[in-house]
């Protein structure tokens, strides 16, 4: 990635934080509020492939992890297997993913980042939530990823194709070659 491309990211990361703590940390349902960082962790591994995608989500997990009480990189170590993952889910041969692709790997990612945040969280010894609690933020934090899916490939596309050169943006966020 270039230099213009990690300031674009640098700029999502920014304003992620700013609409996590301005906006969704204020919309709570059941005590459970949507988590943008999640969804840019997913989004990562989708638009930029799993090696580039984890490298994204750890540093949105890092900055994740300075407005959480959780030992600091869980977020990040979440993030990047999520990425990761799902990055290698959309490699898969056959051109651009359509868009309910992505907004299912957003619903996805978010139930499976969350469930594991709580288990590795559980496993080093964080307090954990009850199961309804649990079930409550799993909920919101897919349905968060479902409503802001779509903006947020937007937004990461645009930054991955910061000073790209033509015949790579092919392989951003799934461009075909046959163009």
């Amino acid at each position: 990635m270039t230099a213009r491309a990690w300031s674009r990211v640098a700029f999502i990361v920014f304003m992620a934080i700013v609409i996590q703590l301005g906006v969704l940390d204020g919309l709570s349902v059941h005590g459970a509020h949507a988590d943008v960082f999640v969804l840019l962790a997913v989004v990562a591994g989708l638009a930029a492939g799993p090696q580039q995608g984890a490298v994204i989500a750890f540093v949105v997990g890092l900055g994740a992890d300075l407005f959480v009480l959780t030992p600091f990189g869980l977020s990040s170590l979440c993030f990047t297997l999520a990425a990761f993952a799902f990055g290698m889910l959309a490699t898969v041969p056959g051109g651009r993913a359509p868009n309910s692709y992505r907004l299912i790997a957003a619903v996805a990612g978010g139930v499976v980042e969350t469930l594991l945040f709580a288990a590795l969280g559980a496993l080093i010894g964080q307090p954990s939530l009850p199961h309804h609690q649990l079930l409550a933020v799993v909920a919101v934090v897919a349905a968060g990823n479902a409503i802001l899916a779509i903006p947020a490939f937007g937004a990461m596309n645009w930054a991955l194709r910061a000073g790209a050169p033509a015949h790579d943006l092919a392989g951003v966020s799934g461009g075909s070659a046959l163009r």
